[in-house]
């Protein structure tokens, strides 16, 4: 082995066992560690992909745009940083059907409506914009040192500054990289292109509020070994419940913030067939009609459900366990759980533990009560 080798072969050991963020940040400054960095293997516990940031485990690199108008007009134009990219008047544009080449659109529907901005845009013609200076500015924050700055005058779009960042930092990476979860909360991934590059392999995913996600677009974001995922954390949407990604994900956690109704709740649980599943905030109600579909219909040995369940302050599901010790099919119970006979090989535990959260917007407490179905 030749010096030089022997010198990369160093190098990339200790890249390996450093902070990835601190490295990035390490590379960007010397320019002879880049190549040798997109060779070493990368592991990161936590990537959250936002329009204007990066979040990765403890640190963040967030773009935001400075705006220098040469007359200011509260309350648009106006000299301070915005997180958004904006038109010549100061109003916020709609940056969703700009694609670049490697971009993954998250969403199957993604107009956005811009009502309020167009009727702006209406009471502005015939008026020229004031001239503006844009200045890209980004912030590397981090727990073990001071946020570091820079900035850039030619490029003066966040979404091209996103696609920038994206790609020095992810891109051209000959080697394997994982990431533990990523959090997607972003209309457009501004994605490295696939001839660029290794993608990376990501067990657990979570998706923001989409009105109808583009689940075909994470194939496009993760390398193909990732599938079956781990773990699935996305918004109840009526469209996906049978995409294979869901239904082979080995865990899936279910939020029901667009359906407050329990006969909408109930209904797109049934067609749920995934064995290891979270539902987040649904009413004990829902869960007891659940109980029923199951005990006429039966589920597999191994199904294992748990439900944040929502009640009024100081209540507890225990009504709920006293209902269900009238069934003929009770075969045990204690304070707080019950088991129930499915037939001559299974049986229906269910059980709730102590509270967990309190809302104190909505005065309820959160429990967490548990359905499995298991052997006889």
């Amino acid at each position: 082995m030749d010096s030089k080798e022997h010198k990369d072969k160093l190098r990339q050991t200790v890249l390996e066992y450093m902070e990835p963020s601190f490295r990035f940040h390490l590379s960007l400054h010397l320019p002879a560690l880049r190549s040798v960095e997109k060779r070493t293997p990368l592991n990161i516990k936590y990537l959250h992909l936002t329009d204007n940031a990066i979040y990765m485990n403890k640190a963040k690199f967030e773009i935001k745009i400075d705006r220098k108008y040469e007359i200011e007009e509260p309350p648009f134009r106006r000299n301070w940083p915005v997180d958004y990219d904006v038109d010549a008047f100061g109003f916020q544009t709609n940056t969703k059907c700009i694609m670049m080449k490697g971009d993954v659109c998250m969403e199957n529907n993604s107009a956005m409506c811009m009502e309020t901005s167009e009727r702006l845009m209406e009471a502005m013609k015939g008026k020229e914009p004031s001239e503006c200076r844009y200045t890209l500015k980004l912030k590397y924050v981090t727990e073990h040192r001071m946020p570091s700055d820079y900035r850039s005058s030619r490029i003066t779009k966040i979404y091209e500054g996103m696609k920038v960042l994206i790609g020095s930092i992810f891109g051209n990476r000959t080697a394997v990289w994982n990431v533990d979860t990523m959090i997607i909360s972003t209309g457009n991934v501004r994605w490295i292109w696939r001839e660029y590059g290794e993608k990376p392999l990501v067990r657990n995913i979570k998706l923001r509020r989409y009105q109808s996600v583009n689940l075909d677009g994470l194939k496009l974001i993760c390398h193909e070994a990732s599938f079956p995922l781990k773990m699935l954390n996305f918004e109840m949407d009526t469209t996906i419940l049978d995409h294979e990604t869901v239904a082979n994900a080995e865990y899936l956690i279910v939020r029901l913030e667009w359906f407050r109704e329990d006969a909408n709740s109930l209904n797109l649980l049934m067609k749920i067939s995934n064995q290891k599943i979270q539902v987040n905030r649904i009413s004990l109600n829902t869960v007891a009609s659940l109980t029923g579909f199951w005990l006429k219909h039966g589920r597999p040995v191994g199904t294992s459900w748990s439900f944040e369940v929502q009640l009024a302050a100081r209540e507890e599901p225990s009504r709920f366990i006293k209902n269900l010790k009238r069934n003929a099919r009770a075969i045990a119970s204690g304070r707080g759980s019950i088991e129930m006979s499915m037939g001559p090989y299974s049986f229906l535990s269910i059980s709730y533990d102590n509270q967990i959260l309190y809302d104190p917007v909505n005065q309820q407490d959160i429990w967490m009560v548990k359905m499995e179905v298991l052997h006889r």
